[in-house]
């Protein structure tokens, strides 16, 4: 898991990343990090590649780093060559 500040996550968008989160499409609803695409962890294999390109870098997080250490290996096994564990999303939700 990397341990990113505001400003990184800032310049890796800038730079063209998605920033993925994976909880589940109600816990999305109620809040999420800016600019954030949401494909829950369970659909995640069915879905990555239609919504995003694997060689484009990806920014991944959920509600406590969990599903995202899962999203990241699913992701690797999909192909996907840049991938960042950002871990949960209590670390960032200031954010804005």
């Amino acid at each position: 898991m990397a341990n990113l500040n505001c400003d990184d996550i800032r310049q890796t968008m800038q730079a063209g990343a998605t920033l993925l989160d994976v909880r589940n499409t109600a816990e999305f609803n109620r809040g999420a990090l800016p600019n954030a695409k949401n494909i829950p962890l369970a659909i995640l294999p069915i879905l990555a590649h239609e919504r995003m390109d694997k060689d484009d870098p990806v920014l991944v997080y959920c509600q406590a780093g969990g599903r995202a250490i899962m999203a990241e290996k699913i992701l690797a096994n999909l192909g996907f060559t840049n991938v960042t564990n950002i871990g949960g999303m209590h670390h960032y939700q200031h954010c804005g």
